[in-house]
């Protein structure tokens, strides 16, 4: 579930645990996305759950978690 979105990150919660992703909004109608999600920011939660690093299926999941809700908002998503 998104939390907050912001010009250069999003906080997501997934599985019970927050954590924020970086990435950058862009204007919509000017045939950018709307916002880039940065795969490689995706590395551990946030705090209390930070001490837990998140691998690799946790962190493709939560992609498509958070892409398919941002869709559903009617966002145009790009995951770099």
């Amino acid at each position: 579930m998104i939390i907050e979105i912001t010009r250069g990150h999003v906080v997501f919660e997934f599985a019970g645990k927050r954590l924020t992703i970086q990435g950058e909004a862009y204007l919509p109608g000017h045939g950018s996305p709307d916002f880039v999600i940065y795969k490689n920011s995706i590395r551990r939660w946030d705090p209390p759950s930070h001490e837990h690093p998140i691998d690799n299926k946790t962190r493709e999941d939560i992609l498509q978690a958070l892409a398919r809700e941002m869709r559903d908002r009617g966002m145009r998503v790009e995951i770099e």
